[in-house]
């Protein structure tokens, strides 16, 4: 059956694909095949023409019936075009994988961004809302004045960590050293604080390492679990303890810098004199100069024993395969 060939008034070569090709100034090439031409000009439209150009097209060969059908369908795309647009110009973040299992603190989201190590802390500050003000006087000596780096739930836990007080949890026991506790009457009344309590103090006692450390800044009634554990008291006056000065030498990670530092501190600790001695010397001193007891006689044997009691003895042995010689054993 021979193809139909629709003339368009203005001399254009159809009303078909032939008619589009000339008024975009495309020539589908020899040697390609024919069976699907407008797809062929779909595909060099995608580059080099715009849809509103392609419809003018349309209409300058007389073929309104195909603009009609398609103007839908080309509305829905230009509302996809720019949605996609919009999307690549502000790209959503991509959020790792362990971003809610690592990311706990928010020193954590400035570490993972710059591809350092997540954030270790000396120790982590445990307390009852009741008890901010002490917990405040905590965070003022040693962070200010000590230079020591602490962690608090109300201050550093990351907005919209899953899972609170098992993040808090994981946050102890693996990237904190010391667990400061407040020890107070409404901290003891809280379910949630005693099971963090009981929960590393179980911990520490697996890994056999200290990992609590109780204050007391309020008379209270101590907890039976915290019981066993050497207290600071904040709240009584002792002459030879200062608290502060415990406490930071505790938790400092350079515990031998700290203590000199609370040698050069402390006045009394200036009086003191210290001898050393030469380790090359060797000084001799006598057993009378030591004054030491003198040293206990050696355990005779059994046969010295025998001889003290008996008196001298004198055996003769004589061989039978020595041919008859005599072997005199005189007394010892």
């Amino acid at each position: 059956m021979p193809r139909k060939s629709f003339h368009h008034p203005k001399n254009y070569p159809g009303r078909d694909w032939r008619g589009l090709c000339t008024l975009l100034n495309y020539t589908i090439p020899s040697g390609c095949d024919p069976t699907d031409p407008i797809g062929k000009i779909f595909k060099f439209c995608e580059a080099k023409t715009t849809i509103a150009h392609f419809t003018r097209c349309l209409e300058r060969i007389d073929r309104y019936d195909v603009v009609e059908e398609t103007e839908e369908l080309f509305i829905s795309d230009i509302k996809y075009f720019k949605e996609q647009c919009s999307l690549a110009k502000y790209p959503t973040p991509v959020v790792p994988n362990d971003f809610d299992i690592n990311i706990i603190t928010l020193d954590d989201i400035n570490s993972s961004s710059n591809g350092l190590p997540l954030t270790r802390y000396d120790a982590f500050l445990l307390y009852d809302k009741a008890d901010i003000q002490s917990a405040a006087a905590v965070v003022e000596k040693l962070e200010t004045d000590y230079k020591l780096k602490l962690c608090l739930k109300d201050r550093d836990l990351r907005p919209g960590v899953m899972f609170e007080y098992q993040s808090i949890i994981k946050l102890i026991s693996d990237r904190c050293n010391w667990l400061i506790i407040i020890v107070s009457n409404d901290f003891s009344n809280s379910p949630w604080n005693r099971f963090i309590v009981n929960y590393i103090q179980s911990l520490a006692i697996e890994k056999r390492l200290p990992k609590i450390i109780p204050c007391v800044f309020d008379d209270c009634v101590l907890p039976e679990e915290l019981k066993c554990y050497v207290h600071l008291y904040f709240n009584k006056y002792n002459p030879f303890c200062d608290p502060w000065q415990k406490l930071m030498i505790t938790v400092s990670p350079y515990k031998n810098l700290a203590l000199a530092d609370s040698v050069k501190a402390n006045p009394s600790c200036q009086n003191t004199s210290i001898t050393t001695v030469d380790k090359k010397k060797v000084i001799k001193f006598s057993s009378e100069e030591i004054n030491l007891p003198p040293k206990p006689p050696k355990p005779k044997s059994v046969f010295d024993r025998l001889v003290k009691t008996v008196g001298n003895i004198s055996v003769k042995v004589v061989p039978t395969k020595w041919n008859k010689k005599k072997v005199k054993c005189t007394s010892l």
